[in-house]
C-alpha cells in the first residue's frame, strides 16, 4: 500500500466474481487491492451464494476507488 501510516478499509462487499472484477477495475488504475473472505464455503459451487468477498484498500486510494466502485454499480442498473 502507499505508506506504513495508511489503514486498510473494506470499500466493496459482494460475490467472489464481483470482488475480482472490482479488484480488475482498481489494479487498471494502478490502486493496490487485495481480496478478504475470498475462501469459498459449502456453497462455493454457485457464485450466487458464495457471498460476503470484500475488497479492501489503503484509505489513502478511497476517493478515487470510490469513483470506480460506484461506476461499476451504476452499469449494473
Amino acid at each position: 500500500m502507499e505508506n506504513n501510516k495508511d489503514k486498510i478499509i473494506e470499500i466493496f462487499s459482494g460475490t467472489l466474481w464481483q470482488s475480482e472484477m472490482i479488484t480488475s477495475l482498481l489494479n487498471d488504475e494502478d490502486i493496490e487491492s487485495f481480496l478478504k473472505n475470498s475462501v469459498l464455503n459449502s456453497y462455493g459451487y454457485d457464485p450466487i451464494y458464495s457471498e460476503g468477498v470484500k475488497v479492501m484498500i489503503s484509505d489513502s486510494n478511497y476517493e478515487r476507488a470510490k469513483k470506480i466502485v460506484d461506476e461499476y454499480r451504476e452499469n449494473l442498473k
